[in-house]
């Protein structure tokens, strides 16, 4: 899979620890539980029926680390956010990966979603992938500004390009971001997160 060390713990806004690791195949109850917990208009965007229990048996039983890394968060014993990193390593892109993210609710705006995309850059640095995608449809305003405060910016714009669940056609926004650049981004803002009232940097 990666070098990377898991489970890791994260620390939310609210002083909550919450538990971050790859999906595995006995998380099938806990993830379904999770995606029927989402709220109807969420999932409307979401490419599978995630409420159906044979898709996310599907899921759970086709676990393929060197195609998508499923990484959930747990509170617990309970999922409350799913991120994964999407690769096609014999298509024209195999450089590029596509991140797709879910938070439940009531740990929405805890800073969750920003360690999740954290990881997953991580991820992507370690795999050499060079560049990761995100793509919405354009109604969905909030993820849209959750990835430009991510430093995503908007490559493409197709036309009435998908279907919502309810049939309703919709533009499908792709945006973009390098993965060394946010790297770096990150890097410059842990390191100014360590800067003193006198601009020197102080050791935690």
């Amino acid at each position: 899979m990666t070098p990377m060390e898991f489970p890791k713990t994260v620390k939310l806004r609210s002083g909550k620890e919450i538990i971050l690791r790859p999906m595995e195949s006995g998380d099938e109850a806990a993830l379904l539980h999770f995606f029927q917990s989402v709220p109807a208009e969420d999932r409307m965007f979401f490419r599978d029926d995630v409420t159906n229990p044979a898709v996310i048996r599907r899921w759970a039983r086709t676990i393929d680390y060197e195609r998508m890394i499923p990484l959930l968060a747990f509170d617990g014993d309970r999922v409350v956010a799913d991120a994964s990193l999407h690769r096609q390593a014999s298509s024209w892109s195999p450089h590029v990966g596509e991140i797709r993210v879910s938070v439940a609710t009531d740990c929405r705006g805890q800073g969750l979603g920003t360690a999740l995309a954290r990881e997953i850059f991580h991820l992507a640095l370690s795999l050499k992938l060079e560049k990761v995608m995100a793509q919405m449809m354009s109604c969905q305003n909030a993820a849209m500004a959750v990835f430009v405060s991510l430093g995503f910016t908007q490559e493409a714009v197709l036309k009435s390009y998908v279907r919502d669940q309810r049939g309703a056609k919709h533009d499908l926004i792709i945006m973009m971001q390098d993965v060394e650049d946010f790297w770096k981004h990150m890097e410059d803002a842990i390191a100014e997160s360590h800067r003193d009232s006198s601009g020197d940097y102080r050791v935690s």
